[in-house]
């Protein structure tokens, strides 16, 4: 018989001990980023997010890794035993329990500290999307779609605002967003969705193709008014009162769930509407500018966050890593390659995090200046294309500083993020369509290029806005939206370069004060 040789004597103990008891709070890197980002509040807001970062770090985290594993992803169960359609998602324990859990923290209420709930959804996506991070913005979106026209709604979408943002005997509900269609994707112009006029009410009728938290109780919907052209935003709820319990949804039927690269644990499903009804929002031929600057808006500023909050994990535990595990006589971080991949890991993440507060910082205080409005849009569309990107990039570059463990799934939560990030680059539009709305926008500014370059980029001299306003409107010369030519091709992928080159010096820039912090 042969005997096989094996190393009884090697453990990764010292590693997993020092990787589990990491809190994500415990980064002083970060903690200089939020004391800068809240100012004098800074202090009581960390008393009350260091319990909250306890729970995501340790319990939450443990939990998330658990329901992420494919046998519990989550499942339909279209009728009971009594041939009632009654759709229903199932889920496992854990991420129930989390996600109520998660929602109780109401990061929506009134009584949290400025800046308190979007902070702790960052530090949530440090877990992965996790059925949890997409519910989240998409509620976001749903409280500013109505506070926008709260004082036209009608009682029944108040309610909705109220059980939402604050809860009502202590359950709170949960948003989605579907504006997809078949024959659309990102050109939500083009959904034909029919909303059919009910008195007061709308009636939906038609198919959405991509639905994301089917397990919502309420939605935002775009569809188009029956007998006009107009695309309106509607919100419609998934149950009407006192139906939920019994099962019977609002006139319409889950068809089936999608089976996707990431966010695994979140069910998205098909949706046909029989005469749901929906409470149509805002002017009803605006429902397109309605949909993407109130609840798209939030969406892309939340794939900034989720985007440096996977690379600060994934830099943070590759650093852990590198510095336990020898190979060819030492430490990985000894390795002249390693340290460099390691450096561009980390750098990386800093500028995302530090970016992605600054620019929802510059959101959250726009006074009313047009052209401060319009920068912070195009800021927000960049940092959607680019740090969505670098995420796959450098989440990738992480899973390979692992080595072979780098593609174990229960050995760390990096390939899951890097397939959570894949998605989150395909999300609220991919890097193409965005890169042609940018361009759509500069040609129809009323402003001189530099000042919008100024606006948006304090980092340039008036030099390099010089420069940069001359390529820019040289390319913006070329049609970018014609049918493809060498010319146009050669200047759109010049145009994609060039925005990135100037995204990057600015998160250099805003970096610059915090650069040298540690992350552990």
């Amino acid at each position: 018989m042969i005997k096989v040789q094996k190393n009884e004597q090697y453990s990764f103990d010292e590693f997993l001990e020092s990787r589990t008891s990491l809190n994500d709070l415990d980064n002083p890197f970060l903690q200089q980023v939020l004391k800068e980002f809240t100012g004098n509040g800074y202090e009581q807001l960390i008393t009350s997010l260091k319990p909250f970062s306890e729970k995501l770090s340790y319990d939450w985290r443990r939990a998330t890794a658990e329901y992420a594993r494919p046998e519990n992803h989550p499942k339909i169960r279209h009728f009971d035993a009594y041939n009632h359609r009654i759709d229903r998602i199932i889920r496992p324990q854990e991420a129930v329990q989390i996600t109520q859990e998660v929602f109780r923290e109401a990061v929506f209420s009134e009584n949290n500290l400025p800046y308190e709930g979007i902070i702790k959804r960052y530090l949530l996506q440090g877990n992965g999307e996790a059925g949890i991070s997409c519910p989240l913005v998409c509620t976001d979106g749903l409280i500013a779609l109505i506070e926008a026209y709260y004082d036209e709604v009608p009682e029944a979408v108040r309610e909705i605002h109220r059980h939402v943002k604050e809860g009502i005997n202590g359950d709170f509900g949960i948003g989605a967003q579907y504006m997809t269609e078949m024959q659309g994707g990102s050109d939500i112009p083009a959904n034909v969705l029919r909303a059919v006029p009910d008195g007061e009410v709308y009636r939906l009728y038609g198919h959405k193709f991509f639905c994301s938290a089917v397990h919502s109780d309420y939605a935002v919907v775009t569809a188009r008014i029956e007998g006009t052209e107009d695309v309106a935003t509607f919100i419609v709820p998934s149950w009407l009162p006192g139906n939920k319990e019994k099962e019977i949804r609002n006139h319409y039927e889950i068809n089936r769930l999608k089976w996707k690269l990431g966010t695994s644990e979140l069910p998205s499903g098909e949706i046909e509407y029989k005469g749901a009804l929906a409470y149509q929002i805002g002017q009803q031929n605006k429902g397109v500018a309605i949909a993407v600057s109130i609840v798209l808006t939030r969406s892309r500023l939340d794939i900034g966050f989720g985007s440096g909050a996977f690379m600060m994990r994934a830099a943070r535990e590759a650093k852990l890593y590198a510095s336990f595990r020898n190979v060819f006589g030492r430490k990985i971080e000894e390795f002249p390659m390693a340290a460099a991949q390691i450096a561009d890991l980390e750098f990386a993440a800093k500028r995302t995090v530090a970016t992605a507060f600054n620019i929802y910082k510059r959101f959250d205080s726009m006074d009313g200046s047009p052209l401060k409005a319009f920068a912070i849009r195009e800021m927000i569309l960049l940092q959607k294309i680019y740090a969505s990107k670098e995420t796959v990039e450098k989440l990738r570059l992480a899973i390979s500083l692992f080595g072979g463990n780098g593609a174990i799934e229960d050995f760390n939560d990096i390939a899951r993020l890097f397939r959570d990030s894949m998605v989150n680059e395909l999300w609220e539009g991919p890097r193409n369509v965005l890169l042609a709305q940018v361009y759509r926008d500069l040609l129809k500014s009323k402003w001189p290029l530099p000042d919008v370059l100024r606006e948006m980029f304090p980092q340039l001299s008036e030099q390099e806005l010089n420069h940069y306003a001359k390529e820019i409107e040289s390319i913006a010369s070329i049609n970018l939206v014609d049918f493809p030519n060498q010319e146009n091709m050669r200047a759109a992928r010049r145009w994609e370069a060039l925005w990135e080159e100037l995204f990057v010096s600015y998160q250099e820039y805003v970096t610059k004060p915090f650069v040298d912090l540690p992350i552990l």
